[in-house]
């Protein structure tokens, strides 16, 4: 009876927890508030090339270097994905 209980129980708390933390994302910079999950929604449907041009065009990278090498890194990723997704990779 108690290996039922405690599978059940755990069967239960991996209902919770599961999709509490599919949902947890990474503050990619902090002075701004941007998370790395709409970083790169807002990249893949945008052809940004540079930190330049996000600065730009989405006002989302006010300069304050903090974060400068983590979004370097999304749009390196984002390009590569549209790439990929045109066949060119």
């Amino acid at each position: 009876m108690g290996l039922i209980l405690s599978r059940q129980w755990q069967n239960e708390l991996n209902a919770i927890y599961t999709p509490i933390f599919r949902l947890m994302a990474e503050v990619v910079c902090l002075c701004n508030e941007i998370l790395d999950v709409d970083l790169r929604e807002y990249l893949d449907t945008h052809p940004i090339d540079s930190i330049e041009e996000l600065r730009e065009q989405a006002s989302i990278c006010n300069k304050c270097m903090q974060c400068q090498d983590l979004v370097e890194g999304e749009i390196y990723l984002a390009r590569v994905r549209r790439q990929r997704a045109a066949g060119q990779f």
